[in-house]
């Protein structure tokens, strides 16, 4: 084992000389005079830091766009905005597959009856249950007194304007509009009507980034296509608070301005009613 070690460091210890000639006159330029060990460190070193110069080139420079399959800054842009887009396509086929299975229930009688509104048989007249199993007998149409809207006389609390600037679009049930669309000029910031619990602050391909908040009183306010929020599910807000940044988000609109709704009990108000915008 000793005769190998030493066999092994009289090799690396072996001395070469390199020497550097002038090219006509053949006189002595420069002499290098090294040993095996001594070239495979240099060796080892210069490689590293070639390496190392390289890498620098490669990370900080344009130049890693000529590797092939390295994605430029326009493809990485694309990637991450298609990340957005699918993310919410998947929230909204979730949404649609409930709203399927909802409807599949009803079509298929799935849906619990409630017993308070049902009609026992022997309360019916033999002529009323003829006519209702007879096909060539119309069935009397019943008149749908559905209300999307609440009364403005209801009691309202003093609200807070989310956004000063000119309405325009106004509410509108019967065109399925249920808030007031408001434009403003600059980069202004969305404020939250009244306090209450931030229930949901994410984004949608249709409304862009969207937040609701529940309120006292049954009350339910909803921004519409901010530019960006401040807030998140669950988190408390006072009445005034900055929740989100005015812009234009989402699909669903021409332009920058801020939808804005107010639901209460399950139906929708008039903002105008309450708030003063301009």
């Amino acid at each position: 084992m000793t005769k190998k070690k030493k066999t092994l460091r009289k090799w690396l210890q072996k001395k070469f000389q390199m020497v550097i000639y002038h090219g006509n006159s053949y006189n002595v330029i420069r002499k290098f005079h090294f040993n095996r060990l001594g070239f495979i460190l240099v060796s080892i070193a210069t490689v590293t830091i070639l390496f190392a110069i390289l890498s620098v080139f490669v990370v900080y420079t344009p130049i890693k766009q000529l590797i092939p399959g390295y994605p430029d800054r326009e493809t990485r842009i694309l990637i991450y905005e298609n990340a957005i887009r699918t993310d919410s396509l998947l929230a909204e086929i979730e949404i649609r597959d409930q709203y399927l299975k909802m409807i599949t229930d009803m079509v298929f009688e799935n849906v619990p009856i409630d017993q308070e509104y049902v009609v026992p048989v022997q309360n019916l007249t033999p002529e009323q249950i003829r006519e209702f199993n007879n096909p060539a007998i119309a069935r009397k149409k019943v008149e749908d007194k559905t209300s999307y809207s609440l009364s403005k006389n209801e009691a309202m609390p003093d609200l807070f304007p989310p956004i000063k600037g000119v309405v325009v679009s106004q509410y509108s049930p019967s065109k399925k509009h249920f808030g007031t669309d408001v434009a403003s000029s600059g980069e202004e910031i969305i404020s939250a009507v009244l306090s209450g619990t931030v229930i949901a602050s994410d984004y949608t391909l249709d409304n862009g980034y969207t937040i609701t908040i529940q309120h006292t009183l049954d009350l339910i306010s909803v921004y519409k296509h901010v530019k960006s929020s401040f807030v998140k599910s669950g988190d408390l807000v006072e009445t005034g608070q900055a929740i989100a940044v005015y812009g234009n988000s989402g699909e669903n609109t021409s332009g920058p301005h801020l939808h804005f709704e107010l639901w209460r009990k399950g139906l929708s108000l008039n903002p105008e009613d309450y708030i003063e915008f301009q």
